[in-house]
């Protein structure tokens, strides 16, 4: 019901926008319009349409009106978990780090896939339980981030007008409240974190890329050093206002890369090679932040995706969604583009991206217990009505659990650091330690074997269950 009364605020504001003459909004509405005189020649398409389009797409803040639909929590970290064995992560941010795609206000039901849920997936497959709370926000800039770790420092929430920086008029995410509104709930997050992510700053860059836009090259090289001085002060002082909270959590910052290709439309970019010196200006700073922390002994890492979408801005964002055949354009990262993110993320923590092997074409899912993945024996895996099966003898070394057939009553006996669970082939109820427990999918036989629910005797018996459709993978955890 949330989501639907979401997408309806969406509509609502773009509607509402519209009509008052908001001209950025109705230029991503409809940009591409066909001329009532014929189509256009190249030229004209570009002077009168994409040039200014691409100067509005620039303004990263665009994307808060059409980030309506996202859900307002994703609750689900450092290089080893806590002493509970729960990995926990914390991702704080702008568009980028909410996973924001183009075409998402479009969907009934979105669901971020970027680069936080690639970590979070990256954890799993360590053979970690994870956790993670994602305070991406749109619009945010580096002040922005600031001031909400201040407030949460002192158990204060936030709200939008708390979160603006300085010339920032306004947020359109609606969001915030209930993202950041407890700020008791932010701090103890942090508290518990393993590792915080931060990706912040494409914001900050909004009128350096819309003065090159403009041909005011001279107003844009002088205000890039005060940008880049204030991107480093900021964010300094969240990673130390970070630290007080947790000393120990292991903090990634992000750099930011350029969504701006070389050529639009066989045209070439004149200050494309001005936004890729602004991305390593950025890129240098962080790295004297990250040693300056090093210098007193805390844990400050660098993300580094930027230069992965040096030359491939077309195919790793949706800038141009679909040239001049009627789409809107975003500058925000498609699925390669947040891969190579969850990527660079994910080697900037452990060194290395781990991915499932490749399945055989008739093994419809990847299984890791504890970080292993599983290779059955003669049977493979069976989806049944959307539940995965394993042989009995499969599973129960999987989780090194000792079994027991008793042929008389026809049942299997999995028993596990002081848990007992017994399944019958075709019963829907299972006994845990004696007590009943109603099952969604009932172990059958077949073929001569005897298959039991993955999911939920792994749960029986204490592990953590997690399915990822994104990797067709099962993880088991525990």
């Amino acid at each position: 019901m949330r989501i639907r009364r979401r997408i309806n605020f969406f509509m609502g504001a773009i509607s509402f926008l519209c009509r008052n003459g908001t001209a950025l909004v109705c230029t991503l509405v409809s940009l591409f319009y066909s001329d009532r005189e014929g189509v256009m020649g190249m030229r004209k398409v570009w002077r009168n349409r994409l040039r200014p389009a691409l100067a509005a797409l620039l303004a990263v803040g665009t994307a808060a009106i059409l980030m309506q639909a996202l859900p307002e929590r994703a609750d689900a970290a450092g290089e080893t978990a806590g002493a509970d064995g729960v990995y926990r992560i914390v991702a704080l941010g702008d568009s980028l780090a909410a996973g924001y795609e183009y075409g998402m206000e479009k969907q009934a039901n979105p669901v971020p896939y970027g680069f936080v849920e690639r970590v979070w997936e990256q954890t799993l497959i360590r053979g970690y339980r994870a956790e993670f709370s994602n305070y991406g926000i749109i619009g945010l800039r580096t002040e922005g981030l600031e001031k909400l770790l201040a407030r949460a420092e002192r158990g204060e929430g936030s709200g939008d007008q708390d979160l603006l920086a300085e010339g920032q008029e306004a947020f359109v995410d609606p969001r915030i409240n209930s993202l950041v509104g407890d700020g008791e709930a932010v701090r103890r997050n942090i508290e518990r974190a393993d590792l915080i992510l931060i990706q912040v700053g494409g914001n900050d860059f909004i009128n350096y890329a819309l003065a090159l836009d403009a041909g005011r090259t001279k107003e844009a090289d002088d205000m890039l050093t005060d940008i880049l001085d204030r991107i480093g002060s900021s964010l300094e002082t969240s990673v130390r206002t970070i630290h007080r909270i947790n000393p120990d959590a292991l903090v990634v910052i992000g750099d930011q890369f350029s969504p701006v290709p070389k050529k639009i439309l066989n045209r070439e970019i004149a200050y494309y090679d001005k936004l890729q010196d602004a991305v390593k200006l950025l890129t240098d700073r962080l790295e004297e932040l990250s040693a300056r922390f090093a210098a007193e002994d805390r844990d400050v890492r660098v993300a580094h995706s930027a230069g992965r979408f040096v030359g491939k801005e077309l195919t790793m964002t949706t800038m141009l969604a679909a040239g001049i055949q009627g789409e809107r354009s975003a500058i925000h990262p498609n699925q390669n583009g947040y891969d190579a993110m969850g990527r660079a993320f994910a080697e900037a923590v452990w060194g290395e991206y781990r991915e499932p092997s490749p399945r055989e074409e008739d093994v419809p899912i990847t299984i890791f217990v504890n970080g292993k993945e599983l290779k059955p024996g003669n049977a493979k895996p069976l989806v049944r009505n959307s539940y995965t099966f394993l042989v009995l003898r499969d599973i129960a070394d999987a989780l090194k659990a000792d079994l027991a057939w008793d042929n008389k009553t026809k049942s299997a006996t999995f028993t596990l650091k002081g848990r007992k669970v017994v399944l019958t082939p075709g019963s829907s109820v299972m006994t845990v330690n004696g007590e009943p427990r109603t099952i969604p999918a009932a172990p059958f036989a077949e073929g001569g074997r005897t298959y039991v629910p993955l999911g939920a005797l792994s749960d029986a018996l204490g592990f953590d269950v997690v399915y990822r459709n994104t990797l067709k993978t099962a993880f088991i955890n525990g």
